[in-house]
Order: C-alpha cells, then structure tokens, then sequence
C-alpha cells in the first residue's frame, strides 16, 4: 500500500508524522512524505521520501502576517489574516499535494493545512485520513474555557461555536481552492466534511480522562507518537555542543528552557528574567534557543551557570534535567512527560494554555503566559514546579504512558485498515458473507434470548459473529449465551457495566468486526435468509451508495396480529424488492457499515431520553450518509412496548421530538409533537384496550379479562 504523509508547520508538527512515517515503512509500505522546504532534510534523514510542498514555516512565522495580524486581540484581525493565510499559499499547496499523492491509497495529514489535504484526496478519490496532536472536535470532555467542572453540553457548545467561528473566516477562500480542483463548493467545516474514517488523535488518553471512552473508535487515542532511538540517532547524530554531556555531568541537573519555533517578543527581557529568576533560585540552565532569538549573547555574564545550545535531543537530555520551562507545544508536553519531569507551560496561545491545563490536573506541572512575565510570577511558578510532589506526579505519569512504539503500532493499523477498505471498494469488490456481525444489547432476556440465538446461529455463513453485550443482566441472561457460545465459537458475550442501551450498543458495535454491523434486540425474531439479504443487498452496492440500511419490526404474540400481519404482507408484495431512503434508522432491525459506525461513533449521543435509533439514522445523514429502507427486511418484535401503561407510553414517545430537537430537525419536531405523538398515542390507548382484554387461553375478549389483566400488568423498565 502507499500513503502519502502531508504534514505543515515546525518540526515538531512533523515530528510524529516522521514517527508514523517510519513505522508505515517498517511494516512494508510505500510512504511518500510531504512537508515544508524547511524540514525536508529533516525526513529525508529519517530515510523517509521527503518531498517539499506549501510553504518554509520560519518565513511563515517571522512573516508580519503571523507576527503582528495572527496574534492580533482584535477576532476580527485574526480571522482575516486567517482567511488571507488559507488563500495565500493554498493554491501552491493544493497543486504540488496533488501530485505527490497521486497513485496513493490513502492521504494522510495533520491539522494545520487540513483542509488542503480533503480536498486534494476527495479531488483524487482517496481516503484522507486526519491526525490530530491534541483535542479539536466537539466533545463533552475538554473544555476550551480556562475553567473546569464544566457541564459537558457548555463544552461541546464552546466547540461547536468556534469550528463555526472559523468557518465564517476561511469559507470565502474554501470557496475558492474547492472550485480551483473542480470540487463543488464546501457547505460546512472540515470537521463536517471527513466522513467514514478515524481521526487518530496522537496524544495519551492519560491526560484526558474520559475523551476516549466517549469517541470511542471513531476517534481513537493512540498515545503520542515518537521517534525510536535509530531514528533519532539518524536525525540528530551529534549535538550541535560537544561539550553538554561533561556540562551536565558537572553539576546538579539544570532548568531546561527551550520555546521550540516560537518567536519571543522581546529575547534580552526574557533573558534577564530567566538568569536573574534562576540565580535566585541556585539553579543550573540549560537554553535551547530553537527559533525565538534566546541565543548566548543574553546570558553571556551568568558564565557557565547557563548553557546555551541550539537544539537538544529530548528523549537524551530531558530526563537529566530538575524541570522543564517550554512553550507548551504537544511535542515538548509529551517529551518532558516521558522523561518524567514536571513543567511550566510559558504559553503563547493555540492549543499551549490546554496543555498547560491538563499538566496542572495531572500535577505534573503548571501554567502562566509568557505575555506579561514578570520576575515575581516566573519565580512563584518555577517554586511550585520544583516542588517534591510535581516531581512524584512526573514520575506517575510517565510510567503511564503509552510506549511510542505502541503508539505507532495503533496508527499503523488504523491505517492499514482504511486502506484496505479503499483498496477494496476501489475494486468494486462484493462484500463476502463472512463480514457480517450481529449485535445484541441483552438486559435480563432470559425468556426470550435463547429463541433469539437459535435464529441467529441457524444463519451461519451469512453471518459470522454473533456479539451479545451483556448490560449487567440479574437472571440467566448471561449463562443461556454461554451455552451458546460454547457450541458456536462465532457466539461472543462481552460485558458492559455502564447501564443503558446506548453503551451496551456501543460496547457491542466496537467489540464486532465485520465490515457490516448489524443491530437487534434480544426479542427480534429474524426470518429465513434475513442474513442473505442483508449481506445482498449490501454486495450490490458497490458505489459504497448506503451508508447505512434498516427494515421494519412487526410485533408478534398480538390477539389480532395474524390479521393485521396479512394485510401488511398484501401491501409489501406490491413492491418486494423496494428501497427508498430514509432520515432515521430502527433500532431493532439495522445494520450499518463499519466505516459508517466510526465516522458517527463520536456523534451519536449517550442520553437515555432520546430515541437512539432516530439519533443513529440523523447521525449518518449529518455526515453525508444515506439510510436505505429495505421493503423485504421485516423481523419480529415482541409486543412488550405495546403492553406500556398509557402514562409510560406518552413519557417513552416524548424523546422523539427531544431527538429532533437534538438534530435541530425544528420542523420535524413540531410536527411530531403536533401531531404524531398525539395520533400515536390514541392509537396505542385503543390497541391497550385489545391486548389487555384478550385471553390468550380461552381466545377471548370481555371486560373481566381486561381488569385482570390491568392487576397483573407492570411496565418492564428498561435497561
């Protein structure tokens, strides 16, 4: 396979991208990388096929565009200079990308310059696969406000306002370097564009407790990418000082102070800060003064106390340092955390003060910016870094990491797996039978179970696996799958302790590994050649047209159901084999593509209040996707929601308006409160009367059934 690596801004945004590059290469791949002219020997040292494309990141950051507009306090300053930055080397960028990746499988790129690399792969018809170095879609977890314990819906607004926020600013230029590759015009952010693939997110789930249990695949964490120790040897051969490692032996372990491609305002300041602080202090320093202008001219009277070199290897020199002073970059924050030393963040802004943030959680480091630095906060901050407990939490969070090696072996076969569905679908080959697995969240279904296994197991062949999720079931729920499972090594019980359907469906849909996910309840009932349709219809589609497809439940064990049964078969038969697509998903006869679930898998919401069917299906469409309902798929479903009492029927129909609203379908909303709910409910209060007054037994109606049934009957809560 081959992957081109697109990947802008300072070495340590290509850092990883050199890492992955790497690990790609060494599992046999061809790997094309493309990165600034200034950090093509950077690659080309690693024995990557490195390739210059957009523009030199030191002209970008010493430009006046960067320094003075970018960082400007006026937003609308900012977004200008945005827009004129997108606009600017974004044609170049797009025409040399699109000849480098060429001939690729997949194409993958960092954050900075995204949307350069989605266009280029959608105009070449190839996967863009995205990495990112720290948090940038919405989520419930991490807060863009300085401040914590925040409600997660105030957190997902703030992302939501500020993917918008960018949007207004570049989308006159998007415009543009869309209609300049013959795309039609983009219609939202990027984040709204990638559909179908991960976006592997290269930092530790450490440092950000919760994020990946909510994004799950779609969004994996993989721990932050490093280069091995051959591969540095290969980039950084020797230190630019011959004399740093007798410098280090020579006395205790020194302050390391580096801001990496950052500019600093105003070098001689800082520099008298720095070694007057330190003096202060009794502290050793060691300067890399990187590109910010900390060169040796302002700490030329502080004689060997201070040590300044150009660059250092991080993973060599790091861990014989006291503690780190850095701008906060996600490079430098995984280094220092390897190397088990706590930090001061001196950030600047962009994703910095985030870091700083999640070190002071950690209580491995803490955070001021270098805007307004005095002499009093550096050396109040710099007491509490070197305080014995920082150094503990340090030490605690390095022996937690993920291994780097580990790391890139996760994005390795991210990738690998994206390719191979491109590589597949680019063939029009048929989806095999062997892909298909079956999902089924089980709470307490002793009784109806094993009926459901016997259906699903007399389809093997068609189907390969069989996932039950057992959501912390009290009767012999788990013990029946078992037995199963014993006879039919396809059958898979795993376990979900959070209580709900929505995690016992994600548990399972992550657990399967079929390229086709289905979806039934522990009652469904699948005809003959259910499985065989499925997996036909699916084949078909070789345009990759259904994103996602469903049929519908009939409920059986009803007094009248045979009647009513017949008639719908009547009207079924008039169209056999239709298909027409449709807004939403149901929830005990779906099935949706493996691509399809980790591109939603972020999206879908983890309320019990809402229908998550409907959320699925809105879901797909949101990304682009199309929901296909199948007139020949029909399952059975026991008629338990039937037997509701009226006053938990109407609270169990309200969450299909509160799902709408949670799409913002405000019409559809309206309408269903207006006048589906209502309808349904009349409905389901004259088909109660039925049920309740028939005797299975006898075969009878009569009043005297309906109040013996009305003692007996209990709504069955739900999981």
């Amino acid at each position: 396979m081959t992957f081109v690596l697109a990947f802008s801004g300072s070495r340590g945004d290509v850092q990883p991208a050199v890492a992955l590059g790497v690990a790609l290469a060494g599992a046999g791949h061809a790997v094309r990388l493309a990165v600034p002219p200034n950090l093509v020997e950077f690659g080309r040292g690693a024995g990557l096929d490195t390739h210059p494309y957009g523009a030199d990141t030191g002209e970008l950051l010493g430009s006046e565009l960067v320094r003075r507009q970018l960082k400007s306090a006026n937003p609308r300053t900012r977004l200008r200079a945005i827009a004129e930055l997108t606009l600017r080397d974004g044609r170049r960028t797009q025409r040399e990308l699109a000849e480098l990746a060429t001939g690729a499988d997949v194409l993958i790129g960092g954050s900075a310059g995204q949307e350069r690399a989605l266009n280029v792969a959608t105009a070449l018809g190839i996967p863009y696969l995205p990495v990112h170095y720290c948090p940038l879609r919405r989520n419930g977890v991490v807060s863009l406000l300085p401040v914590d314990g925040l409600p997660p819906a105030v957190h997902r607004a703030g992302w939501a306002a500020l993917e918008q926020l960018l949007w207004l600013g570049i989308r006159g230029a998007e415009l543009t370097l869309a209609a300049d590759l013959g795309l039609p015009p983009p219609v939202g952010p990027a984040a709204s564009r990638i559909a179908g693939v991960p976006e592997i997110q290269a930092y530790d789930p450490l440092l950000f407790p919760g994020l990946a249990e909510e994004w799950g695949p779609a969004r994996p964490l993989t721990g932050f990418l490093g280069l091995a120790p051959e591969t540095r040897a290969l980039v950084d051969p020797a230190t630019d000082d011959d004399g740093l490692d007798a410098w280090l032996a020579a006395g205790p372990p020194p302050l390391y102070v580096g801001f990496g491609s950052m500019t600093v305002a105003d070098p001689a300041e800082l520099a008298g800060t720095l070694a007057r602080v330190t003096a202060e202090l009794g502290l050793r320093v060691l300067v890399a003064a990187g590109w910010g202008g900390l060169d040796g001219t302002g700490f030329a009277a502080h004689g060997d106390r201070i040590r300044v070199v150009r660059s250092v290897d991080h993973a060599v020199v790091l861990p014989r340092c006291v503690a780190l002073v850095h701008h906060g970059g996600a490079g430098t924050v995984a280094a220092g955390l390897r190397a088990g030393r706590p930090a001061l963040i001196c950030w600047h802004g962009a994703d910095q003060p985030l870091w700083g943030r999640r070190l002071r959680a950690l209580g491995a480091g803490t955070a001021i910016p270098v805007a307004g630095l005095t002499p009093e906060r550096l050396q109040s901050a710099l007491v509490d870094v070197l305080r014995p407990e920082r150094a503990a939490a340090a030490a605690r969070a390095a022996a937690a990491l993920i291994p780097p090696a580990a790391a890139a072996e996760r994005a390795v076969r991210i990738a690998e797996r994206v390719a191979e569905v491109a590589t597949r679908r680019s063939r029009g080959d048929a989806v095999q039978a062997g892909t298909l697995s079956v999902v089924v969240p089980a709470y307490n279904e002793e009784e109806v179970i094993g009926e459901c296994l016997d259906r699903l197991t007399a389809q093997l062949g068609a189907i390969t696996e069989i996932v039950v999720v057992d959501n912390n079931s009290t009767d012999k729920t788990a013990d029946i799958v078992r037995g199963y499972a014993e006879r039919f090594p396809q059958v898979v019980l795993v376990r979900e302790e959070r209580q709900g359907l929505v995690h016992a469906r994600n548990r399972g849909l992550d657990a399967a590994h079929g390229a086709l996910r289905a979806r039934i309840d522990a009652d469904t009932r699948i005809p003959e050649h259910w499985a065989a349709t499925v997996v036909e219809f699916f084949a078909a589609d070789t345009a990759g047209h259904w994103a996602a497809a469903c049929g519908r439940g009939e409920a059986y064990g009803l007094p009248y159901g045979d009647r009513v049964g017949r008639a719908k078969k009547r009207l079924r038969e008039r169209d056999p084999d239709g298909v027409k697509q449709v807004p939403v998903l149901y929830g005990s006869n779906m099935i949706l593509r493996a691509e399809t679930w980790a591109a939603i898998r972020g999206s879908v919401a983890m309320r019990r209040d809402v229908f998550e069917d409907v959320d699925m299906g809105l879901c797909v469409t949101e990304i682009g996707g199309r929901n296909a309902f199948l007139n020949n798929l029909t399952v059975g479903v026991a008629a338990r929601r039937m037997e509701t009492g009226i006053p938990a029927f109407v609270r169990y129909m309200a969450c299909l308006p509160r799902t709408l609203l949670l799409h913002r379908r405000w019409g559809l909303a309206a309408g269903a409160v207006l006048v589906y709910v209502p309808s349904i409910v009349v409905l389901h209060a004259a088909r109660l009367l039925l049920i309740r007054a028939y005797d299975r037994r006898t075969g009878t109606y009569g009043l005297r059934n309906m109040l013996r049934r009305a003692e007996k009957h209990a709504d069955r809560p739900a999981p």
